[in-house]
């Protein structure tokens, strides 16, 4: 049996850093209907959602209406767990309005479907003692199904040596928002990632198939918008026309529906604001676009520091510090503030 692993949907996601938060929230919705449609046309038979289809406790009814119809016209089960975000309302309104989903409580659930065992329950903040009471059915192929983190975490902590012990054969992991893998002794666990991102921290998106039958997995990109990282050195730039030319060269050719993360390198002049000028320059050209000034400042410090001024006296004061980065950005900072006083 093919079983497609998903997390972190974050439906009704606010969406609060990007302008066009209505159009996003409408594709993270067509994202979740295009992953039902994957599932018909590829012969899925069990879908598992480890946590966070939803995204806050105020989930619009018409969205869960909405989901409650992509799930009855799939040919899949759905194995749903709530995670760490919204409420349960919503998951008791799909399970009453679908045959074929099926939810996780705080205690241990499993369902069996064509030989297959899926086995989860929900976790909470310092939730240790949980493992305790698990005990994987025997005879079966086991799917478990979590929504925590394989790290020191306050909110479900996953416990790899109980699974390692345990021999279950797959996890299903949500609330890391990027595709991982795990081998804990015969076990597989995976993060599956996101469908859709939403932001400039998560990377990359898609989902995971797993083949019971052959005991294999396989990552599936998709995306209807994905993060550009675009690096322009600044260097050569003498003037904020050069800034200008170089920047625009920069992004020529890159998708302006994606979202745009701009990395300003090299070393410039003191008095060009470099983030400014290209903000100015590219605002509104791309659906959304992050600036990350990386650039270093282009002074004689030597020289500097023997000037009776404060300029020189603040040179001296940052040429005390020892990390390398921090005084760069002492640097940087100090500048740019003493422009106004010169």
């Amino acid at each position: 049996m093919k079983i497609l692993h998903t997390a972190d949907v974050h439906l009704d996601s606010p969406l609060t850093g990007v302008a066009q938060g209505n159009v996003r929230r409408r594709e993270l919705l067509k994202a979740f209907l295009e992953m039902a449609k994957y599932c018909d046309n590829n012969g899925i038979g069990a879908v598992i959602v480890a946590g966070d289809l939803f995204d806050d406790k105020f989930t619009m009814p018409i969205t869960v209406e909405t989901v409650a119809q992509i799930i009855n016209n799939s040919a899949a089960q759905w194995y749903l767990l709530q995670g760490n975000h919204g409420n349960a309302e919503p998951y008791r309104m799909l399970e009453k309005r679908c045959s074929n989903v099926h939810l996780f409580g705080r205690q241990w659930t499993a369902y069996q479907l064509d030989g297959v065992c899926i086995v989860g329950r929900e976790l909470g903040d310092n939730d240790a003692e949980y493992w305790r009471t698990f005990s994987p059915p025997a005879n079966c192929y086991t799917v478990l199904t979590l929504h925590g983190d394989v790290a020191n975490a306050d909110y479900g902590l996953i416990d790899k040596k109980a699974i390692a012990a345990s021999g279950v054969n797959y996890v299903a992991l949500g609330h890391r928002h990027a595709f991982e893998v795990f081998k804990w002794g015969r076990t597989v666990a995976c993060y599956s990632g996101v469908p859709e991102i939403r932001g400039f921290d998560e990377t990359s998106s898609g989902f995971v198939v797993l083949d019971t039958d052959t005991d294999t997995y396989k990552f599936i990109p998709r995306y209807i918008r994905r993060v550009e990282n675009v690096k322009v050195d600044l260097s050569s730039a003498q003037n904020q026309l050069d800034v200008e030319r170089l920047v625009l060269d920069g992004v020529a050719g890159v998708n302006v529906d994606n979202y745009i993360n701009l990395q300003l390198e090299g070393n410039v002049e003191e008095w060009l604001n470099v983030r400014q000028i290209a903000q100015e320059r590219l605002d509104g050209k791309f659906f959304a676009l992050r600036i990350d000034d990386n650039t270093g400042i282009r002074l004689d410090l030597q020289k500097i520091a023997k000037e009776v001024s404060l300029r020189g006296e603040f040179v001296k004061l940052a040429e005390e510090i020892q990390d390398e980065k921090i005084k760069e950005e002492v640097l940087k900072m100090g500048f740019a503030a003493l422009k106004g006083v010169l």
